[in-house]
């Protein structure tokens, strides 16, 4: 087990960006850095400026240009999804299921060929929906929702997935004063 300073995420030399049609839009190089338990890292800057791209490459999701993206357990896609969790900012399609549905998404990396939620995934689901305080709303559909309510529930869903890693595009955007300091705390 981990304990608080040890280091889950590292790079070596990350280049990152676009590559396409003979050219190629590099957004960060030489990038090192490491992400440790316990810790909360905050990247910023102004729009455009590579951010979302860095998250997504961080996670897997996006091919990096070149150097390493090291996590301390295998780099397989089932085990990465057991590492890092992700909320983006990109709208989700799945307007029919409700919010209880999406969290309960949250997972899937660790259910068997059966995809039946084990009692433990149970407890895991009702603790993430407590944090995030979503119990008057688990059986809304997700056209229901406010752009706030549905920010919540993806943070749910990566709280759900329990990873020590949980990589936030704009956590707080289109959340309330109050929701901003909850989830930031």
């Amino acid at each position: 087990m981990k304990q608080r300073g040890d280091v889950y995420l590292s790079t070596n030399d990350l280049h990152i960006g676009y590559a396409g049609k003979g050219q190629t839009n590099l957004l960060f190089e030489k990038l090192n850095l490491s992400l440790r338990a316990g810790e909360m890292v905050c990247f910023m800057g102004p729009n455009g400026a590579g951010k979302s791209t860095l998250l997504r490459t961080l996670a897997g999701l996006q091919a990096r240009l070149s150097g390493k993206i090291r996590l301390t357990t295998p780099n397989g896609t089932e085990e990465r999804a057991k590492q890092i969790a992700v909320v983006l900012t990109d709208r989700i399609n799945t307007l029919n299921l409700t919010v209880e549905e999406i969290i309960s998404f949250g997972r899937y990396p660790y259910l068997g060929w059966n995809i039946r939620l084990t009692e433990t995934d149970k407890v895991i689901i009702k603790t993430a929906i407590g944090q995030v305080r979503l119990a008057g709303i688990l059986r809304k559909k997700v056209y229901e929702l406010s752009d706030g309510q549905l920010q919540m529930v993806m943070i749910a869903r990566a709280l759900a997935q329990d990873t020590p890693v949980i990589l936030l595009d704009e956590p707080t955007a289109h959340l309330d004063l109050n929701n901003r300091v909850e989830i930031m705390n």
